[in-house]
Protein backbone atom coordinates (compact mmCIF):
# COMPACT_ATOMS: atom_id res chain seq x y z
CA UNK A 1 0.00 0.00 0.00
CA UNK A 2 1.37 3.32 -1.22
CA UNK A 3 0.78 7.07 1.04
CA UNK A 4 2.18 9.18 -1.04
CA UNK A 5 6.01 9.46 -3.18
CA UNK A 6 8.13 7.58 -0.67
CA UNK A 7 5.97 6.07 1.81
CA UNK A 8 4.73 2.18 1.72
CA UNK A 9 3.78 -0.02 4.12
CA UNK A 10 4.30 -3.23 4.01
CA UNK A 11 2.48 -5.82 6.19
CA UNK A 12 3.96 -9.33 6.65
CA UNK A 13 3.59 -12.71 8.63
CA UNK A 14 4.37 -13.35 11.97
CA UNK A 15 6.75 -15.90 11.57
CA UNK A 16 10.06 -14.56 10.40
CA UNK A 17 11.71 -16.74 7.67
CA UNK A 18 15.24 -16.83 6.42
CA UNK A 19 16.27 -16.75 2.77
CA UNK A 20 17.21 -20.05 0.90
CA UNK A 21 20.35 -18.59 -1.28
CA UNK A 22 21.39 -20.83 -4.57
CA UNK A 23 23.98 -20.00 -6.79
CA UNK A 24 22.56 -20.98 -10.56
CA UNK A 25 25.02 -21.13 -13.67
CA UNK A 26 25.24 -21.77 -17.12
CA UNK A 27 27.73 -24.22 -18.52
CA UNK A 28 27.34 -23.13 -22.10
CA UNK A 29 27.36 -19.49 -21.48
CA UNK A 30 29.43 -18.98 -17.83
CA UNK A 31 26.91 -16.82 -16.32
CA UNK A 32 25.86 -16.77 -13.16
CA UNK A 33 22.83 -15.68 -10.83
CA UNK A 34 21.49 -15.87 -7.68
CA UNK A 35 18.57 -16.96 -6.03
CA UNK A 36 16.99 -16.35 -2.99
CA UNK A 37 13.77 -18.00 -2.06
CA UNK A 38 11.50 -18.06 1.06
CA UNK A 39 12.39 -15.16 3.29
CA UNK A 40 9.42 -13.49 4.57
CA UNK A 41 10.64 -9.65 5.04
CA UNK A 42 10.49 -8.01 1.17
CA UNK A 43 13.67 -6.05 2.59
CA UNK A 44 15.80 -8.89 3.88
CA UNK A 45 18.47 -8.59 0.86
CA UNK A 46 18.84 -5.13 0.51
CA UNK A 47 22.37 -4.78 1.98
CA UNK A 48 23.86 -8.09 0.18
CA UNK A 49 26.16 -6.43 -2.63
CA UNK A 50 24.69 -8.82 -4.96
CA UNK A 51 21.10 -8.18 -4.74
CA UNK A 52 21.57 -4.48 -4.86
CA UNK A 53 19.80 -2.89 -7.30
CA UNK A 54 17.01 -5.86 -8.02
CA UNK A 55 13.54 -5.71 -5.99
CA UNK A 56 12.46 -8.86 -4.45
CA UNK A 57 8.95 -10.17 -5.55
CA UNK A 58 6.23 -12.52 -3.37
CA UNK A 59 5.11 -15.51 -4.23
CA UNK A 60 1.31 -16.27 -5.60
CA UNK A 61 -0.63 -18.72 -5.32
CA UNK A 62 -3.97 -19.55 -6.34
CA UNK A 63 -4.13 -15.94 -6.72
CA UNK A 64 -3.34 -15.22 -3.00
CA UNK A 65 -0.37 -13.89 -1.97
CA UNK A 66 1.41 -15.52 0.70
CA UNK A 67 3.78 -13.58 2.19
CA UNK A 68 6.99 -15.50 1.29
CA UNK A 69 9.08 -13.66 -1.21
CA UNK A 70 11.79 -14.44 -4.23
CA UNK A 71 14.85 -12.28 -5.14
CA UNK A 72 17.12 -12.66 -8.31
CA UNK A 73 20.85 -11.47 -9.09
CA UNK A 74 22.47 -11.61 -12.06
CA UNK A 75 26.07 -11.69 -11.27
CA UNK A 76 29.02 -9.62 -12.88
CA UNK A 77 32.56 -11.60 -13.77
CA UNK A 78 34.02 -12.64 -10.09
CA UNK A 79 31.23 -11.80 -8.07
CA UNK A 80 30.19 -13.98 -5.72
CA UNK A 81 26.57 -15.20 -4.55
CA UNK A 82 27.08 -15.40 -1.08
CA UNK A 83 26.26 -17.82 1.62
CA UNK A 84 24.28 -20.22 -0.26
CA UNK A 85 22.73 -23.38 1.11
CA UNK A 86 23.67 -25.51 -1.88
CA UNK A 87 26.68 -27.27 -1.44
CA UNK A 88 28.94 -26.32 -5.21
CA UNK A 89 29.21 -30.38 -5.26
CA UNK A 90 26.00 -31.55 -5.21
CA UNK A 91 23.60 -31.24 -8.61
CA UNK A 92 20.16 -29.84 -8.52
CA UNK A 93 18.16 -32.80 -7.79
CA UNK A 94 14.64 -31.16 -9.40
CA UNK A 95 12.56 -33.74 -10.53
CA UNK A 96 8.67 -33.55 -11.95
CA UNK A 97 6.23 -35.42 -11.19
CA UNK A 98 3.94 -36.74 -13.90
CA UNK A 99 -0.08 -36.04 -12.84
CA UNK A 100 -2.82 -38.25 -13.97
CA UNK A 101 -5.39 -35.02 -14.22
CA UNK A 102 -2.66 -33.25 -16.34
CA UNK A 103 -2.63 -36.36 -18.30
CA UNK A 104 -6.66 -36.65 -18.81
CA UNK A 105 -7.01 -33.82 -19.68
CA UNK A 106 -4.57 -33.24 -22.48
CA UNK A 107 -6.00 -36.71 -23.84
CA UNK A 108 -9.13 -35.07 -23.98
CA UNK A 109 -8.59 -32.02 -25.67
CA UNK A 110 -6.18 -34.26 -28.05
CA UNK A 111 -9.61 -36.49 -28.75
CA UNK A 112 -12.02 -33.89 -29.13
CA UNK A 113 -9.79 -31.88 -31.42
CA UNK A 114 -9.43 -35.08 -33.50
CA UNK A 115 -13.06 -35.23 -33.76
CA UNK A 116 -13.94 -31.85 -34.73
CA UNK A 117 -11.03 -32.31 -37.56
CA UNK A 118 -13.01 -35.23 -38.78
CA UNK A 119 -16.20 -33.35 -38.50
CA UNK A 120 -14.76 -30.85 -40.78
CA UNK A 121 -13.39 -32.98 -43.55
CA UNK A 122 -16.60 -34.96 -43.43
CA UNK A 123 -18.62 -31.45 -44.32
CA UNK A 124 -16.14 -30.46 -47.00
CA UNK A 125 -16.27 -33.76 -48.84
CA UNK A 126 -20.06 -33.59 -48.51
CA UNK A 127 -19.84 -30.05 -49.95
CA UNK A 128 -17.82 -31.00 -52.84
CA UNK A 129 -19.85 -34.26 -53.60
CA UNK A 130 -23.15 -32.11 -53.95
CA UNK A 131 -21.52 -29.11 -56.14
CA UNK A 132 -20.17 -31.74 -58.70
CA UNK A 133 -23.21 -33.50 -58.41
CA UNK A 134 -24.60 -30.41 -59.85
Amino acid sequence: MFFGPGTRLAVGPEEQYEPEVYELSDTKTNEKVCLATGFTRHNLMKDWTAFSGTEASQIVEDGKPTGVYNQVAVLEAGQECGNTTEKADEPCAASLEPDEMVNLASLTVFGLRVIFMKTVVFNVLMTLRLWISQ
